[in-house]
């Protein structure tokens, strides 16, 4: 079985979906928050609290940070070096959003940003892991709690972990 069919409808959906949040949001590339932002209606995340506003908030933040995340944030800070004044003052000379990736010259299509490509071979792992022959938008967020950068960050302070979602897929799947 070639790995496309192994996707789910949802699982194909969501990826759609991640590339239209992507266009929508004028992004540079696809990235694992619009994935995130493309499945917050599954079912494996029934009963947690994920305000698609907040989350929205929470990565146009890192956008403007160039990528730096809270706990990268706090890491500089504890060595004297105080993230916010430095994007603060470097807007400030040469204009917001100054440290956000431009758009990227493209021959077809969104591309996709390496996170988002190394979520999905994690999310075949997951599949394989658990012993699915399906690919869902489970194995997807579990590919996406798997990394270090946003996604993982605003998912964990929400109280959504990698061991939930894993014994909700798990048990998915005995049903």
């Amino acid at each position: 079985m070639m790995i496309a069919e192994r996707f789910t409808k949802e699982a194909r959906e969501a990826v759609k979906a991640a590339v239209r949040e992507a266009e929508q949001g004028h992004a540079a590339e696809v990235g694992v928050e619009h994935l995130l932002l493309a499945v917050l209606g599954a079912p494996v995340l029934a009963g947690f609290d994920l305000p698609r506003d907040e989350l929205e908030t929470a990565f146009r933040d890192y956008r403007r940070k160039g990528g730096l995340t809270k706990a990268d944030a706090e890491a500089l800070r504890g060595l004297g070096i105080d993230v916010d004044a430095v994007i603060e003052s470097a807007e400030q000379s040469l204009g917001t959003g100054v440290l956000r990736p431009g758009p990227r010259r493209r021959w077809f299509g969104m591309p996709l940003e390496q996170d988002f490509k190394k979520a999905l071979e994690n999310s075949l792992r997951e599949s394989r892991d658990l012993g699915h022959n399906y690919l869902g938008v489970e194995h997807i967020l579990l590919a996406l709690l798997q990394g270090k950068g946003i996604v993982a960050e605003v998912l964990t302070e929400r109280e959504v972990t990698y061991a939930e979602i894993r014994k909700r897929a798990a048990s998915a799947r005995a049903r």
